[in-house]
């Protein structure tokens, strides 16, 4: 005769759910963080809140209450645009390099030898983003000449196939990202100079995914002398790949070469349904982008398909209780990092307007929202600087967190490029500079 399960023990079920619950969602955290260790208890403890309420707000979720967001419209967006752009200028120096970092509470800026090539790449594409907005050619110029700067690292593979090179590292992100700089410039000016060398460097992406032959992207070309960096130390960027992709996707509607668009196709074979990448915060963002681009060029459902599944994804990780003080930030950690994620959703928005899903598109909206109210707390304005020695300095730079007050270029750029996104998607504001028409022109493959 069976024995019944009692009562007792029937009550204390979710609690023993919650502990798996929370049991999982620690492990996740030092998944994705390899700091967990060595974060202060306080940290940990928001962090696991933070998880715990998300899961809790994924199944039902709050209504976004509107005095929230009724500081936000397309002024704010627009004057926090170009104070963070002009803080970026601020930061250039005469070779075209940006420095990397100020602390405004030590005055004190970067060591030269701090540096990181990527998000040098990285922050000329954004000042491209606000020179559309705004045509100002201050913009453009400070774009160029940190492509300038970028190209003294420029290393051919052979005559067809060119990478950079900085401090012995030939990153697939670092052929990536000064690709899409050149390719804005391309499209707003109709300046082909760069055609040969985008073409080459393109042919580099396509060369490290045919490494594996599975449609994945090995992420580096050489690490410190090590040509198999990524076979011995276990270890793919999650980053890369997205910024890869966005890059061929920008070479494809620029010059209508169908391998790079047979390129995105394997990789999409590849890391559609891969839970190791699907699961990573730095993978979602970049990939939403390029495949948002692929859908507005070809209108194949596929595409949007994917977007749609990783923008639902990445939402997930939003922080939507509007009592918290991080009330828009996302995952467990709240930081400007939530920038980055911003630039994908907001691509993700443009995408459920061009395929009429209203819902989707409404919600995406409102995340939005949220998302800027938290960033804009993060800049700092004309109205802070009370205690620190040089208010002129910081003016427009996004810090790092709200207990972190370093301003760093590509947590800047981030925010700058998702509330451009913001004022043109969300705010339906046009762009002072069109694109020209010539940037369509087929090119011949470099010989």
């Amino acid at each position: 005769m069976k024995k019944k399960i009692s009562k007792k023990w029937l009550w204390s079920l979710p609690f023993f759910a919650l502990i798996v619950i929370l049991i999982a969602v620690g492990y996740q955290n030092m998944r994705h963080l390899q700091s967990w260790w060595r974060l202060p208890s306080d940290v940990k403890s928001q962090m696991l809140e933070l998880e715990t309420e998300r899961i809790f707000f994924w199944i039902f979720p709050p209504n976004p209450p509107p005095e929230q967001f009724a500081h936000l419209h397309p002024a704010t967006l627009q004057k926090s645009i170009i104070l963070g752009a002009d803080w970026i200028l601020s930061m250039q120096e005469s070779s075209g390099r940006f420095q990397y970092w100020y602390d405004p509470v030590s005055n004190r800026f970067s060591d030269p030898l701090d540096d990181n090539f990527l998000r040098q790449a990285g922050t000329g594409f954004s000042l491209m983003m606000v020179y559309e907005l705004t045509g100002d050619q201050r913009y453009l110029e400070s774009a160029q000449q940190n492509l300038a700067h970028l190209q003294k690292f420029l290393k051919l593979l052979s005559p067809d196939k060119a990478y950079f090179l900085y401090n012995r590292k030939a990153k697939l992100g670092g052929i990536s990202l000064p690709m899409l700089t050149m390719l804005k410039i391309r499209e707003l000016t109709g300046n082909q100079e760069y055609d040969t060398l985008l073409q080459k460097l393109a042919n580099m992406i396509l060369f490290l995914q045919e490494k594996y032959q599975t449609g994945q992207y090995k992420s580096t070309y050489i690490y410190r002398g090590d040509y198999e960096y990524e076979k011995k130390k276990g270890w793919e960027s999650k980053i890369y790949p997205g910024e890869a992709m966005l890059a061929l996707a920008g070479m494809y509607q620029t010059f209508q070469d169908p391998r790079y668009k047979d390129s995105i196709d394997q990789a999409l074979g590849f890391y559609a349904g891969n839970a190791e990448f699907e699961s990573s915060h730095a993978f979602l963002p970049w990939t939403i982008s390029a495949f948002t681009s692929l859908y507005l060029q070809t209108q194949e459902s596929r595409y949007a398909d994917y977007v749609i599944k990783l923008a639902d994804l990445l939402i997930r990780q939003q922080n939507i209780d509007p009592d918290d003080q991080v009330y828009g930030s996302f995952h467990g950690v709240p930081s400007i990092n939530t920038s980055s994620y911003l630039e994908g959703l907001a691509d993700a928005f443009l995408l459920t307007q061009k395929i009429g899903d209203a819902k989707r598109e409404k919600l995406y909206a409102d995340r939005l929202k949220m998302g800027y109210r938290w960033i804009l707390l993060l800049q700092s304005t004309e109205v802070d600087g009370q205690d620190i020695a040089n208010p002129q300095q910081a003016l427009g730079g996004f810090q790092s967190s709200l207990h972190k007050s370093q301003q760093r270029i590509d947590n800047t750029q981030h925010s700058i490029v998702a509330l451009t996104k913001g004022l043109r998607y969300f705010y339906d504001i046009s762009p002072a500079v069109q694109s020209n028409p010539s940037r369509h022109t087929p090119q011949p493959d470099p010989q």
